[in-house]
């Protein structure tokens, strides 16, 4: 919706849009056609960019509520008995799947050894990210966290 249907030279409007984010996620990009009288110009594409976040992780949680209860199905049952790429598709994916959420796997590669090590085992600080390892009250024990270590840093 503008502000005006119809502007003077170097008069200035609003544009308001609707965008429906309806199973959508991470970035989204959205360009608009506006149409003018202007025949050198005569159409102008606006760029709308925006990072959609999953309601549910808008609050930081600690470890024990990602641990228990209601975020227990998605962050801890999926990867129960699994590993290596299984677990990373159970446990990681959901965060880790390149939509901008959290960083790729290619992302991580590029990192060192011992920051994914931490990371995985203590958590990052002031992110969502918290320490999946049992001596952190996590669901991982220490098997499954080097899987994770070799699938994301291959030898």
């Amino acid at each position: 919706m503008v502000s005006s249907d119809h502007l003077k030279p170097g008069e200035k409007g609003k544009i308001s849009i609707t965008v429906n984010l309806a199973g959508k996620r991470g970035n989204v990009t959205k360009r608009i056609r506006v149409h003018s009288n202007d025949p050198l110009k005569p159409i102008t594409i606006l760029t709308v960019k925006m990072l959609v976040k999953n309601r549910l992780h808008l609050n930081k949680y600690n470890a024990d509520e990602i641990f228990s209860k209601k975020c227990r199905t998605c962050h801890v049952e999926r990867g129960k008995g699994k590993s290596g790429f299984e677990l990373f598709r159970a446990d990681c994916g959901m965060c880790h799947n390149g939509r901008g959420t959290a960083p790729s796997i290619m992302e991580m590669r590029k990192k060192p050894a011992k920051f994914i090590t931490k990371a995985i085992r203590e958590g990052v600080d002031n992110t969502v990210m918290p320490g999946f390892s049992v001596k952190n009250n996590g669901p991982l024990n220490d098997p499954q966290i080097e899987s994770l270590i070799r699938l994301i840093k291959p030898r």
